[in-house]
């Protein structure tokens, strides 16, 4: 009698456990695309340029340090690549708002304080950027770039991009903590019973 009574209740734990299982958190989509603009940034000059990210990938509303640097060659003007714009780009649109940063070179001098020159001949320089990004409430797997885009709405730039992939995050239900506490109970209860019967 008694292993009947637990195979219905381990049963009915059974049922409640695959019950929470099926009930998924659901996960908002963050507006904020700009619609059909295509390519977000031009590459006007095709620079050498490197982007850097903390981390691959990530949960939404982590965040990650992004870092760029990009090389200038003779004649190029430092202020012209003053600034530095990072984005979520999902292949569409841009997701939520850009961050800008100002480029500096390697002693810290910002790329805006070069008026009026130019890298001279047969040298190069070298500015660099980073931008903290907050990773954008999407669903879980989806993949998106971190795409930087270097210059001024004025003068010259290039862009570059990275792969991003967020992660779900793991969401345990109360039902199933539940069921589990109710399952050990009844085994507590069965092992109990079954000594004080011997």
């Amino acid at each position: 009698m008694i292993p009947n009574k637990i195979g219905i209740g381990l049963a009915a734990m059974l049922v409640l456990l695959l019950g929470s299982a099926l009930d998924a958190p659901a996960y908002a989509d963050e507006g904020g695309y700009e619609e059909g603009n295509g390519i977000p940034c031009e590459a006007e000059r095709d620079r050498e340029m490197t982007l850097t990210l903390s981390e691959s990938s990530g949960l939404p509303g982590d965040t990650i340090t992004a870092s760029m640097s990009v090389t200038l060659i003779e004649g190029d003007r430092p202020r012209g690549w003053r600034e530095a714009g990072f984005a979520w780009y999902d292949g569409h649109g841009i997701v939520g708002d850009w961050v800008m940063a100002e480029v500096k070179d390697g002693d810290g001098n910002p790329f805006a304080n070069y008026v009026g020159w130019s890298v001279p001949v047969g040298e190069t320089l070298t500015g660099y950027a980073t931008a903290t990004l907050t990773v954008p409430n999407v669903a879980p797997g989806t993949e998106l770039s971190v795409l930087v885009c270097v210059g001024h709405s004025h003068g010259p730039g290039d862009m570059h991009w990275l792969d991003f992939t967020v992660e779900s995050f793991m969401v345990v239900p109360e039902a199933l903590l539940g069921s589990i506490g109710i399952v050990g109970a009844l085994l507590g209860a069965a092992l109990l019973y079954g000594r004080r019967g011997n």
